[in-house]
């Protein structure tokens, strides 16, 4: 008996100095499994609780949609790399009520059960959740989310924001599963096109613009819309806003260069604009934002829209900066050398505030960093490829980027906190990544 209360005091313990304290001790980043990468980097991951995600009960007639709910909680909850999900073993019965003492010896910080029932008078399935503390032994939460059925296009998506309660529930935070990313996909004629994809990679769609070349998707802060660039057979740019509820479009700018689309905080679109040889970074309604000489593209808002990074090439060489929006002198927050080839690009601020991503030489090869907004501890985080097009997800410790080596060009979904990195798409031309924020039900 001793020993069950130490090793559940323990746990306890650790869970409670998660809450306080935030990051461990260091380790060497893990293989993730299929379509992993050991990066070869420190990181510093925060005590992983484990989980057991118990098979889905159902009603009659509900037995294959239970399956597929079953792999998409375990999948998504894996992929939040908030937790260690557990086997559960051939010897574990599962019937009846929750036994937390044996949960508690194979030691299972949380279980969650799940089961799929119509409601009452009515012919709409729910999908009921429940989060178990096997450590205090009792039940933490529980939600009931209306399912569609499974052939329609948002079952998954459903899944996927009850995965994101379950985060919430224990972490605080936001998930990272009922969000997509789009990204621009090259064809073998030279044309390309958009693509739209589940952040677990499933539920892959292609957006079509009706135009020979595309760039730089970019979702809104609602994730309502998305902007892009196009370039139609005669080299003519413009710039297009998509609503992806009511699919109606419309142009916001065209001319002979634009590039980099984003949107402020308030959701007004920023993007660069090529004047006399040079580019110019303009704010939708407001005018120029960034203008002089050589070339200025790629902006990216701090949350409170005070700030705003973007590339610049004064001394030459394109490098990352930071400035008020209001105006003042840029700070260069990326290494410059004039000696050496110390070239930086594409800066994306954390949706948390506390961080820059970038891509920049490194050994003459692109790699992915991360900095303070103040230009301070700077991090690199890859070390294969060419690794560039960086964009956050939702929760702050997650990033997309494009990486290409010998085996060809591959989309890559990182966890900044632990290093554990998996494979979004390969086999294709793909690159210019963006992560949307969390998707609005009837998305």
């Amino acid at each position: 008996m001793s020993t069950v209360l130490s090793t559940r005091t323990l746990r306890a313990a650790a869970r409670l100095t998660l809450a306080l304290a935030g990051l461990a001790v260091p380790v060497v980043a893990q293989e993730a499994g299929t379509g992993a990468v050991r990066l070869g980097l420190t990181y510093e991951p925060g005590y992983l609780p484990a989980m057991v995600v118990a098979p889905v009960t159902y009603a009659d007639g509900f037995g294959e949609a239970a399956a597929a709910v079953g792999e998409i909680l375990r999948t998504d909850l894996d992929f939040s790399d908030r937790f260690d999900i557990l086997a559960i073993p051939d010897s574990v019965t599962l019937d009846g009520p929750p036994n937390y003492a044996l949960w508690d010896q194979l030691g299972a910080v949380w279980l969650l059960t799940s089961d799929i029932s119509v409601a009452p008078g009515t012919q709409t399935p729910l999908l009921r959740v429940s989060l178990h503390d096997v450590v205090f032994g009792n039940l933490e939460n529980v939600q009931a989310f209306s399912l569609p059925p499974l052939d329609e296009g948002d079952f998954r998506m459903s899944v996927h924001r009850a995965s994101d309660q379950v985060v919430s529930w224990v972490t605080g935070d936001l998930g990272i599963a009922a969000t997509r990313i789009a990204l621009r996909r090259r064809d073998g004629d030279g044309s390309s096109h958009l693509l739209l994809i589940d952040s677990d990679g499933q539920n892959r769609q292609r957006f079509s613009t009706g135009v020979h070349n595309v760039f730089s998707p970019a979702f809104s802060p609602d994730a309502s819309r998305l902007a892009y660039t196009t370039q139609d057979e005669s080299g003519h740019f413009s710039l297009v806003e998509a609503n992806l509820i009511t699919g109606s479009r419309r142009t916001v700018a065209s001319g002979r260069l634009l590039m980099s689309p984003t949107w402020t905080p308030d959701g007004r679109l920023a993007y660069a604009e090529g004047v006399g040889g040079n580019s110019r970074i303009v704010v939708e309604g407001t005018g120029p934002l960034v203008e002089g000489r050589g070339s200025s593209l790629n902006p990216s808002f701090s949350p409170d829209g005070v700030w705003f990074a973007y590339e610049a090439d004064p001394q030459g060489e394109p490098q990352v900066y930071v400035r008020r929006v209001e105006g003042e002198r840029a700070r260069r927050i990326s290494i410059y050398d004039r000696r050496e080839d110390t070239n930086a690009a594409g800066p994306v601020w954390s949706p948390n505030g506390d961080r820059i991503a970038y891509s920049a030489l490194s050994n003459r090869r692109w790699q992915i960093f991360t900095v303070n907004p103040d230009g301070t501890d700077r991090r690199l985080l890859t070390r294969r490829g060419e690794s560039e097009d960086p964009s956050w997800a939702p929760d702050g410790r997650h990033l997309v980027f494009s990486s290409v080596d010998s085996q060809g060009s591959t989309i890559w979904i990182l966890d900044t906190m632990t290093g554990r990195a998996r494979i979004l798409t390969a086999g294709q031309l793909d690159g210019l990544p963006d992560w949307s924020p969390p998707l609005p039900p009837g998305s």
